[in-house]
């Protein structure tokens, strides 16, 4: 079925059961932190994509989409990688959360079963199978209205689960979702759009009950043009070019630069410039930019699960693997960093790759004391090899070209790009180029992980520990050449790699079958890269180069943890807590340098962390339900990283030091039809973007009230209404200054959430 759930009044909370530990469990069995939010919780709270989830997560982290947990950001980079993220058994990061069964979150290190950049954690998707017994026909359709939003975002949703035979099925779903930009670029009066596609099918196959054969296909595109950010800069002034005609200078012109000032000095830079207005259109939101960006992202996917129970007496067999290909382009407006907007310069940028990945596991089959797993992982990925990999172009007139020629031949000393172009390229408008030749990058890997149950009178103690014995490899060629790099092409060309392992161990003692208290160490690992043996000519001035290497190594973390949780009060409480502390060690950090706009990155630091997460659900009378996330995170930096404007003993940047989620849910009973009204309360704290802070870099903190509610219509039609920050509280995800000077032209971004939004959501069973 799609939406439809069964939600009689219940006096007691269901088992949670999760597949953590790559078998299924109940959730109190599983000894570390786990966050699982249901099917029904995604419908009840309109959540469209993973990332809505993230914030509600007690102790994460999300400034700009990307999940980070447990404090472990580690620079200046706002994603930087820490957490990994599976659908279905493969390396596979979706988002849309149409038809899923539920989303994990698990918490700490899993570097044993699940591999590299999960130091801070592992995001789990679960869909729905395809089901043997039953047609079903389904779909939801949803129109938002956001304060301060031009138009009327539209999603729209698509299911059918098809018997086939009495062995065979198939499940396909798919979805379609539009809406407009927020923030206008007052030069050129457009605010762009975000447009995204979803399809996935699912064939399964069970030849008998001890087989099972699933094949999926994935196809998820995603399109936006214009700009996510608002500039709240205040420059002062700006630059302007001034051209007098000169039929004996190269392209007719001579040309002088003039600094004219804003007509008030608290006048943001939107503002500042003379560009087009709109009518009605809070300023707050825009930008004054040359150009127009746009992106374009798509993955293909195509994987095999293959499960075969009882393979051997003792064991079952597993196999999960996948061919994907992903396909990216993107226009990049540098008219502000390179040009002080004084002439039109942009990068195309071309890339994606192929990746193969497979898994084989052998697992215990039995419910017996001893719980065990073994398995082998390759995956690869084939990035595209082009010539085109980026250009960078700059406006063809003899205008543009005589000011690019003065300002960054005469005034920057870096040469006349058009000539630049003409030499290198046989292309006037181009003055920068990298190419991609060859760029692969493998991990081979061999895991294990076995556990031991005592049973202690009718109280259990489990112990269990892991390895990952893993492989890393690349093999790298690239070239850049252009303006930014000097008479010469540098070449990359590598072929390294390194070895390690990875532990883990927990312990794990049950009083009764719904309380667990356990004690837990994990390692995790980000794989090693190559910077390549030069910096940029461009580049080598610049104060943060002190720190470029050809070579960084994979980082170290050592998770200490100890968590209880469990179901009290006959079964109406449901919590999970658990304290952790964190050594973290070569830390990876993205060092910028502001000079030539280039970075590195380097094994730049030591870290830790400690924190406390609590989550749970109180079943207050049979119609009530309560739920409270909550968490306390503080992660500083150990050692002084002048590359990075870090001392030892400050805060980690991207990482609040609280955030908290609470929410009432009452089912009733509304003209003979089920009803529900939902309050929702969130709390985040504070936090920076930057090291070396400046107030620019502090996105402070907020609180933000949902009201929802929904209605069965029908057994078929359920509708629910949406309130989202019901008081239009301000929200500024991310905040940051570009520049730590105090140049005046030195960006100031923000980044906000949502403000008032009103949704309206159908669901229907057809069939």
């Amino acid at each position: 079925m799609g939406f439809a759930q069964e939600r009689e009044s219940a006096s007691s909370l269901e088992e949670v059961v999760v597949t953590a530990r790559k078998r299924e469990e109940s959730l109190v069995e599983v000894p570390m932190n786990i966050a699982a939010v249901g099917e029904q919780e995604i419908v009840a709270r309109n959540l469209f994509k993973k990332e809505d989830i993230y914030r509600t997560v007690a102790g994460a982290a999300n400034p700009r989409g990307e999940l980070i947990l447990r404090g472990l950001s580690g620079g200046n980079e706002s994603m930087p990688g820490t957490t990994s993220a599976w659908t279905d058994d493969i390396p596979f990061d979706s988002s849309d959360l149409f038809d899923v069964a539920r989303v994990e979150v698990l918490r700490g290190p899993q570097g044993t079963l699940y591999g590299s950049n999960a130091i801070g954690g592992t995001v789990r998707v679960v869909t729905n199978k395809p089901e043997l017994n039953a047609f079903s026909a389904f779909g939801a359709t949803a129109v938002e209205q956001e304060d301060n939003r031009p138009g009327t975002s539209k999603r729209v949703y698509a299911g059918v689960n098809l018997p086939i035979s009495d062995t065979m099925a198939a499940r396909v779903i798919g979805s379609f979702g539009n809406r407009e930009g927020k923030i206008l670029n007052t030069n050129t009066g457009k605010n762009g759009e975000e447009t995204d596609r979803f399809l996935r099918a699912q064939l399964m196959f069970q030849p008998s009950e001890d087989w099972n054969i699933n094949l999926t296909y994935i196809n998820d595109k995603e399109d936006s043009s214009g700009y996510d950010y608002a500039d709240r800069s205040q420059p002062g002034y700006y630059y302007e070019a001034i051209l007098t005609e000169n039929p004996a200078a190269t392209y007719g012109y001579d040309v002088e630069l003039s600094f004219p000032g804003c007509a008030n000095e608290t006048d943001e830079r939107p503002a500042c410039r003379t560009g087009k207005s709109v009518s009605g259109h809070d300023p707050k939101f825009a930008v004054w930019e040359s150009l127009d960006p746009w992106e374009e992202e798509e993955y293909e996917v195509f994987s095999l699960r293959v499960e075969k129970n009882n393979l051997l007496p003792f064991a079952d067999f597993v196999y999960a693997g996948s061919v994907q290909e992903y396909a990216y382009g993107s226009l990049d407006n540098w008219s502000r960093n390179d040009a002080n907007d004084l002439f039109r310069t942009w990068i195309i940028n071309d890339d994606g790759y192929d990746r193969f990945s497979h898994e084989m596991r052998l697992q215990s089959n039995t419910d017996g004391q001893l719980q065990w797993t073994l398995g082998a992982f390759y995956d690869e990925k084939d990035w595209k090899s082009t010539p085109n990999g980026q250009w960078q172009y700059h406006a063809s007139d003899n205008r543009s070209r005589a000011i690019a020629e003065y300002l960054w031949g005469y005034y920057w000393g870096l040469g006349d790009p058009t000539q630049i172009g003409l030499d290198l390229y046989g292309d006037a408008t181009k003055n920068y180029n990298y190419s991609q030749y060859r760029y692969n990058t493998r991990e081979t890997a061999f895991f294990g992980e076995v556990g031991y149950t005592f049973d202690l009178g009718g109280r259990d103690l489990e112990l269990t520990a892991g390895v990952r014995n893993y492989s890393l490899k690349d093999n790298i060629h690239t070239e850049v050449s252009g303006i930014w790099i000097g008479p010469e092409a540098q070449e990359t060309i590598t072929k390294d790699g390194e070895d390690g392992n990875r532990f883990k161990f927990s312990a794990s003692y049950m009083p009764t079958d719904s309380l667990s208290v356990y004690a837990l160490y994990a390692e995790g690992y980000r794989p090693g890269g190559n910077n390549g043996p030069n910096s940029p000519n461009d580049c080598a001035a610049d104060p943060n180069i002190g720190g470029y290497v050809d070579r960084y190594e994979s980082d170290q973390i050592d998770n200490y943890e100890i968590g209880i949780k469990g179901l009290a009060f006959d079964r109406r409480f449901q919590f999970s807590s658990a304290i952790y502390h964190i050594d973290w060690t070569g830390v990876q950090a993205s060092v910028y340098m502001p000079s030539c706009g280039f970075s590195y990155t380097a094994n730049a630091a030591s870290a830790e962390s400690e924190g406390l997460e609590f989550e749970s659900t109180t079943q207050l009378t049979d119609g009530l339900q309560l739920l409270v996330n909550a968490a306390y995170t503080d992660a500083r930096m150990t050692s002084d990283v002048p590359t990075l404007g870090a001392e030892s003993g400050d805060s980690m940047t991207m990482v609040p030091k609280y955030n908290y989620y609470i929410a009432l849910d009452q089912r009733l009973s509304l003209w003979d039809r089920e009803a529900s009204v939902r309050l929702d309360y969130a709390g985040y704290g504070e936090y920076k973007s930057h090291f070396n802070t400046q107030d620019e870099d502090i996105s402070p903190a907020y609180e933000v009230v949902n009201l929802s509610g929904s209605l069965d219509f029908s057994e078929k039609v359920r509708l629910g209404f949406y309130i989202d920050n019901l008081l239009n509280e301000e929200i500024i995800e991310y905040k940051r200054s570009r520049y730590r000077g105090d140049w005046a032209l030195g960006d100031q971004y923000h980044y906000y959430g949502p403000e008032r939004t009103y949704s309206l959501r159908m669901d229907v069973d057809f069939w």
